[in-house]
């Protein structure tokens, strides 16, 4: 029950910030010069058919009650028609996710793998020249921009070496859905790499003030004396209990890297959710900028919950604490 009800409130906590989160984009984006009437059309139309369109998109209301009837429709599940794509915008969201979905998933894979490798030199070769390496490169690779570091993989791989696709999901000419698994794999290294490498940092120099921690405590202390095999003591006693913690920063990893791939879709073309609210502000589609951020908020809010959740029923003096 305890589990239960901390699970409810964090879900309860969840929908001011949504609202809020929905209110800001939606008054920031009316800021915008121009709206999708004006951008859709050439300068020299008249603004005759110009009022006519924004009359079709509802643009000649007051903001506030275009909010409100947006608002309304979005509690049932309808988020509205977007402009740009000709179609409902939960249409447009559910074909463009999937991308998202699958680009992060990779960029996890690879975050976690690197983040261990990053750490093991901390319990294995502490002290030694590699082990100061890893520490210091951590922090210089964490500081550095995703699109810094999609730009230099770029240069050396797809233009340098020519080893990777530069952008799309699957080769020039090929339908949609129709790419083969190899090909598709192809395009999806550098995108998933690029935003991959700094949150491996991040999670390599997290793991390794964990593993330093835990290597001080009396139970790897007293295994140590006993005279138990290194790599036994790692994986056994190290390891774990340095690894627990990092639910929470996985958790809102996922989130991130599902609603932080705008840079990383945008710079590699790739069909995703990143990309396409890109293309929903130069358009001024009003509707699929708040379908977007609308899905990122939630994506976000799901994945601190998740590792919330995670971490409570780990912990069960947490999960009282927070159901009191």
């Amino acid at each position: 029950m305890a589990l239960l009800r901390f699970s409810l409130r964090r879900l309860a906590e969840a929908i001011p910030l949504l609202f809020g989160l929905v209110t800001i984009v939606f008054f920031l984006s009316r800021l915008l010069p121009g709206d999708a009437a004006t951008v859709f059309l050439s300068p020299t139309i008249s603004s005759h058919v110009v009022d006519q369109l924004k009359e079709q998109f509802g643009l000649n209301r007051p903001a506030v009650e275009q909010y409100v009837s947006w608002l309304r429709s979005a509690v049932v599940g309808n988020l509205g028609y977007s402009f740009s794509q000709n179609e409902p915008v939960t249409h447009v969201i559910a074909r463009y996710f999937p991308n998202t979905a699958l680009l992060a998933g990779a960029a996890l894979i690879i975050e976690i793998a690197f983040g261990i490798i990053i750490a093991l030199p901390v319990y294995f070769a502490s002290g030694s020249t590699l082990d100061r390496f890893a520490s210091r490169a951590t922090v210089v690779v964490y500081t550095l921009p995703s699109f810094w570091i999609g730009l230099l993989l770029l240069s050396a791989f797809s233009y340098g070496l020519g080893l990777f696709p530069s952008s799309q999901m699957y080769a020039s000419g090929t339908r949609p859905g129709s790419g083969s698994l190899t090909d598709l794999l192809h395009h999806l290294i550098l995108p998933a790499a690029t935003a991959a490498i700094p949150a491996a940092a991040a999670l390599g120099r997290y793991l390794q003030a964990n593993i330093r921690t835990v290597m001080k405590q009396e139970y790897v202390v007293a295994a140590t004396s006993m005279g138990l095999q290194r790599p036994r003591i790692f994986f056994s006693y190290v390891f774990p209990n340095a690894a627990a913690p990092m639910i929470t920063l996985i958790g809102v990893e996922i989130g991130l890297l599902l609603t932080g791939a705008l840079v990383t879709e945008t710079l590699f073309a790739w069909p995703g959710v990143g990309r396409l609210t890109v293309l929903a502000i130069q358009s001024r589609d009003y509707p699929l900028i708040l379908g977007c951020t609308l899905v990122a908020g939630v994506v976000v809010i799901a994945g601190n919950i998740l590792s919330d959740i995670a971490n409570a029923m780990l912990d069960p003096r947490l999960r009282l604490s927070n159901a009191q």
